[in-house]
């Protein structure tokens, strides 16, 4: 999104934290890049607890009081005539300035989609009520429009949130483009299967060393001792060869991964974090359109190796046929034209390098 938009003329500032600071550090499509600190669950383990982040709320209190602090600083220097939040909720400061949001948030999916499901996951209701609910509400009082990216064109339960197509880093977009509806292997026909766990400390553990593998397993995002068939990659923040090189994926039930993993159309393994709602959704997502299974830490690899004794993806639901992985170019022309200068925004459609950058 943020690379379509620079291409558009856009002046593009980012305010992050955490591992966002590293991801975006040293990029060309960027004016400048700020620091700031993050919200965090609670939980125990591998798990999250909505009681848990509900007892915080005092330390997250202090945090917003100290990102409100950092970004006023910043945009006393900026002046942005567009603010774009990724799951951000220290938003005031640009309210009182009347600067425009844009949200870029799943939290809508969620409601619905958790809503639909029958089947809940035990202990992620009160996480359910207490964060993701809330989130929605949350964008729906105070963002002007929220992009809600979605494999397909369904729509949404408000007004104020319009549906996109999945935002995917640029790379994975061009292998999915190249390879097109290729069809997935057999599991038996399994040479390598990649495994993207979460580098939080919400990430599962796989107890590797119980089995004998027989494809090779790349593990990307934890460290260890590499033996037959299995290589650890620790944390790394590009992981396109590998991803393009996999026959099978098991993910954690982050959205940005169970994306690429749709746009791509392999056959993927998701583990939700324990009592995450929204990670729950994403899980049933993949099982519900055919991209593959709801797994476990504890589970996923007898998964695996039981679907390769059988040579068949066992209850696995056809794919659509057509999934909406365009959404970075999508958000960035929604954005364009929300900006408050309109003439200005038609000037940057038609000219993008010769016109007047705005700033977002």
């Amino acid at each position: 999104m943020i690379e379509h938009l620079a291409a558009g003329g856009w002046e593009v500032h980012v305010l992050t934290s955490g591992n966002g600071l590293s991801y975006f550090e040293g990029r060309d499509s960027i004016a400048s890049l700020s620091s700031m600190a993050s919200f965090f669950y609670s939980g125990t383990g591998t798990g999250i607890s909505g009681w848990s982040t509900l007892k915080t709320v005092g330390a997250l209190a202090t945090r917003v009081k100290a990102k409100r602090q950092r970004l006023e600083s910043l945009l006393d220097t900026i002046r942005p005539d567009i603010a774009v939040s990724d799951s951000e909720y220290a938003l005031s400061p640009l309210r009182r300035r009347r600067i425009p949001i844009i949200g870029l948030n799943t939290s809508e999916i969620v409601v619905s989609e958790y809503l639909r499901n029958r089947q809940r996951a035990d202990g992620t209701r009160t996480h359910f009520w207490f964060v993701e609910y809330l989130d929605y509400l949350f964008h729906r009082c105070f963002c002007d429009r929220v992009l809600s990216p979605f494999p397909l064109r369904t729509p949404t339960r408000h007004r104020k949130f319009q549906r996109i197509g999945l935002i995917v880093r640029r790379a994975v977009q061009e292998i999915a483009l190249q390879t097109g509806r290729k069809e997935s292997p057999s599991p038996r026909q399994l040479h390598r299967v990649v495994f993207m766990l979460s580098g939080s400390v919400h990430a599962s553990q796989i107890p590797f060393d119980r089995y004998d593998l027989p494809f090779k397993i790349d593990v990307v995002g934890r460290s260890g001792e590499a033996r037959r068939n299995l290589t650890f990659h620790g944390r790394q923040m590009n992981n396109v060869d590998l991803l393009a090189g996999a026959d099978a994926l098991v993910i954690n039930g982050g959205y940005s991964a169970l994306s690429e993993a749709f746009a791509l159309r392999k056959r993927t393994f998701v583990i939700p974090v324990v009592g995450h709602a929204e990670q729950f959704v994403n899980a049933c997502l993949a099982r519900d359109l055919g991209l593959g299974f709801i797994a476990t830490e504890t589970n996923v690899l007898d998964q695996l190796l039981e679907m390769h004794r059988q040579d068949r993806w066992v209850e696995l639901k056809p794919l659509p046929a057509r999934l909406e992985i365009d959404g970075a170019r999508e958000a960035a022309q929604a954005i364009a034209a929300f900006c408050p200068d309109k003439a200005g925004a038609k000037r940057l459609k038609q000219n993008p390098l010769t016109a007047e950058r705005a700033r977002v």
